[in-house]
């Protein structure tokens, strides 16, 4: 399979972040080409990728660059990863399943709802969970299953974006008149109690910001290393950590303050020296 990752933003801030999740993925696939687009070269790109144009809402660019790449270049599969995120292993659960035509990770475990889509509560022997999506960490094996993405995202256009359009498809994923060629979806996380690994939100438990930072009670704080894999406290492997912050709608100072307890605060002395020795990120971590 010809195999590409993408990374996107356009916000400098991130630059210190996303060479953390460029070269901790680069670590684990370095047989995967990887793109970038940022504020330095999203122009460029721009006039080089033209075959869908859907003006300039920042996270659906996201993806629309991801579909230009994937059908211009002639890509089989392509990820798309945030730029807050850290690789922790390499991708098994995206890289083995060539057939499934979106394959989806978890978000926080809050059923959530529009007029278009609501994530249902389900039963799994004796507990409950939510299939709710997160779309910072994705893999597509189908081109026009990605543009099925990012056309709901447009017609239904709400605050969620193209993790509306995800979560809209994978909620009606069975309905003929929405989805008529039946494009296939997977939460490779889901449901979390039974998932062996852990791909987004969910290796924070349900904890958010201000809950982290400084709180010795925090999940985050009960990773654990083992043979060189991170894991969280209940024993899942985390294949990708996934900050999910909304640092881009931050003021720059709370932006840093946040950068600041991410290298300081929020992991444990393991955690933060797997990042350093096995992901790459030693200078995000010194």
């Amino acid at each position: 399979m010809k195999t590409a990752v993408i990374f996107f933003y356009t916000d400098e801030r991130y630059d210190e972040l996303w060479k953390c999740a460029r070269d901790s993925f680069k670590k684990f696939h370095p047989d995967i080409d990887i793109y970038t687009i940022n504020e330095a070269n999203k122009e460029w790109w721009g006039r080089k990728l033209k075959s869908y144009d859907a003006g300039d809402e920042i996270f659906i660019m996201q993806y629309i660059y991801a579909y230009e790449i994937m059908t211009q270049y002639k890509y089989d599969k392509i990820i798309s990863l945030g730029s807050d995120t850290i690789t922790c292993a390499r991708l098994d659960e995206f890289l083995d399943d060539n057939k499934t035509d979106i394959l989806c990770t978890l978000n926080y475990p809050k059923p959530e709802e529009t007029e278009y889509w609501k994530n249902p509560i389900e039963q799994f022997n004796g507990f409950q969970d939510t299939p709710n999506i997160n779309a910072d960490v994705v893999c597509f094996n189908n081109a026009w299953a990605l543009k099925k993405i990012i056309d709901l995202s447009i017609e239904h256009y709400t605050y969620f974006s193209i993790q509306g359009g995800l979560n809209e498809l994978y909620s009606n994923r069975h309905d003929q008149q929405l989805n008529p060629e039946l494009y296939s979806m997977k939460i490779v996380d889901y449901p979390y109690q039974t998932s062996n690994v852990v791909y987004n939100a969910r290796s924070k438990g349900v904890m958010f910001t201000n809950q982290i930072s400084g709180n010795p009670n925090s999940p985050v704080k009960e990773f654990k290393v083992i043979d060189n894999k991170l894991y969280t406290g209940d024993g899942k492997q985390i294949k990708v950590w996934h900050y999910i912050e909304g640092l881009g709608g931050r003021p720059l100072e709370k932006f840093n303050e946040l950068i600041k307890d991410f290298k300081y605060e929020w992991f444990n002395d393991e955690t933060k020296e797997f990042f350093r020795n096995q992901c790459k990120c030693e200078y995000f971590f010194k």
